[in-house]
């Protein structure tokens, strides 16, 4: 199924598709506005710096245990509903929170609960794709187009509005996030879900040097785009790029990232995760030395293209490796403990370049370069462990 290519009825696949492309919509208006509108409530920025990674701290203890217990539902399904009615009802609170701790407690729970999901979702749509025969990566491409375009309108409203339009916005498309999952499709077959309800596998069985490795390797990357997300703008602009430009560039990242999702089966077919996750690794170093001597503005194009490796492919093979290696009964428990390992070096790595960024400037993106090949240098002990 080509990308656009909508079948005239709502079959699995479009009823998937449609979850991720609203589920999206959310997630961009948090990423574009929610600072903007931290400060408009009297947020300090280190007071903001926390309120963004308390949901990651959370996670780290919670995520595999929402995963085992969708694992040993009947079907992921229940667990996915469930978690988004509760992820869309959440926000609400927004409306009432006042104060740095009323804010911070609201914040949590709200993206927590939206979060936890989102592994066992994963797992389950790349398991149905294999079985009814749609390509996994698209749904990614779909989300991404939500993602672009939900900023793009929000931004006018807001424009138009002003910040005080965040709330109403983001409960709202929280609630439309909620009401999509109740049109999820079944992801099991039911035989399959006896399999899986007697099957004794545990997490702990695949847990080894030669599988933890590669994941680990990636999360490193994963956290450098992190650190992209949270201090490039700022960067660039203190180079003396104009803010239209910075926005074209953060553009290009996405339509990259894109790219990547629709074209991803060819690689998938021909070449092994583990060594597509190396060729991220890789292509994340040269990116990353480069953003740390501030390159021309045309150059800065080029590396922004570079996201479709650094980030898509490397976290397309990641999931696609999991998948291989596991089986059903513990599919949710391994995308969750896959998250775990990101959201536990995203916090690490945000902490750290934070106050590199304060004393080099670009050049803290050596350290990003360093990670990067720690990374691929994890990747190539996996594959001599395990051939």
């Amino acid at each position: 199924m080509f990308l656009f290519n909508v079948p005239p009825r709502l079959t699995p696949a479009v009823r998937v598709t449609t979850y991720y492309f609203v589920h999206s919509m959310s997630v961009g208006v948090i990423n574009a506005f929610v600072g903007i509108w931290f400060a408009h409530m009297g947020i300090t920025p280190e007071q903001i710096g926390f309120i963004t990674s308390a949901p990651l701290i959370v996670l780290l203890f919670i995520g595999v245990a929402v995963g085992r217990v969708a694992d040993q539902a009947p079907d992921w399904r229940q667990v996915i509903v469930v978690g988004a009615a509760i992820s869309g009802v959440l926000p609400l609170g927004l409306f009432f929170a006042e104060g740095y701790v009323g804010i911070l407690i609201v914040w949590t729970v709200s993206v927590v609960s939206q979060m936890a999901i989102l592994p066992v979702v994963d797992a389950a749509s790349i398991r149905l794709g294999r079985r009814v025969g749609f390509e996994f990566s698209h749904l990614y491409a779909w989300k991404t187009t939500g993602y672009m375009l939900t900023i793009f309108v929000v931004g006018f409203v807001i424009a138009e509005i002003g910040i005080t339009a965040f709330v109403p916005i983001f409960v709202g498309l929280s609630l439309l996030r909620a009401a999509t999952a109740f049109g999820l499709p079944r992801f099991r077959e039911t035989r399959e879900s006896l399999k899986a309800s007697i099957h004794t596998d545990s997490l702990r069985t695949v847990l080894r040097p030669w599988f933890l490795f590669p994941l680990l390797g990636w999360a490193l990357v994963h956290s450098t785009h992190f650190v992209l997300n949270g201090f490039l703008g700022l960067l660039w602009h203190d180079q003396g790029i104009a803010e239209s430009t910075i926005g074209l560039l953060i553009v290009v990242g996405s339509i990259a990232e894109l790219g990547m999702f629709v074209g991803f089966k060819r690689f998938a077919g021909r070449i092994t995760p583990r060594v597509l996750i190396l060729a991220s690794c890789l292509v994340a170093v040269i990116r990353w030395t480069a953003f740390a001597f501030s390159p021309t503005t045309p150059v800065l194009f080029g590396l922004q293209i570079l996201q479709a490796l650094t980030y898509a492919l490397g976290f397309l093979a990641c999931t696609h490796f999991i998948a291989d290696v596991t089986n059903e009964s513990i599919a949710a428990q391994a995308q969750s403990f896959f998250g775990i390992l990101q959201s536990g070096v995203a916090i690490l790595a945000l902490v750290s370049f934070g106050w590199l960024a304060a004393m080099f400037g670009a050049y803290a993106f050596l350290a990003s370069a360093s990670l990067a090949a720690l990374g691929a240098l994890l990747v190539v002990i996996s594959m001599i462990l395990k051939k």
